[in-house]
């Protein structure tokens, strides 16, 4: 098997690349006894919780980035302009 062979079965294997995206995010190695511990769903579990957590920081940032509430868009507008 050819180095392009693994990598393509690991592009098809999503339960395989869910458990090391969860693995690497939690620092751990995929041969190490605690990655030998974690059931299936648990990886799914963890999975999930990351997607949220990441919608959930990026709703966050457009609502925090997006729109920045101390800002005065007259007063802008005026040392723009040089005019204050």
């Amino acid at each position: 098997m050819t180095a392009d062979d693994i990598i393509l079965q690991l592009e098809r294997d999503y339960l395989e690349r869910l458990k090391w995206l969860v693995l690497r995010e939690f620092r751990i190695l995929p041969g190490s006894k605690a990655a030998l511990e974690i059931s299936d769903e648990d990886f799914i579990k963890c999975g999930a919780h990351i997607v949220l957590d990441r919608k959930m920081r990026s709703a966050n940032c457009y609502t925090e980035c997006g729109r920045n509430s101390s800002f005065e868009e007259e007063r802008f507008s005026l040392l723009s302009e040089e005019r204050l």
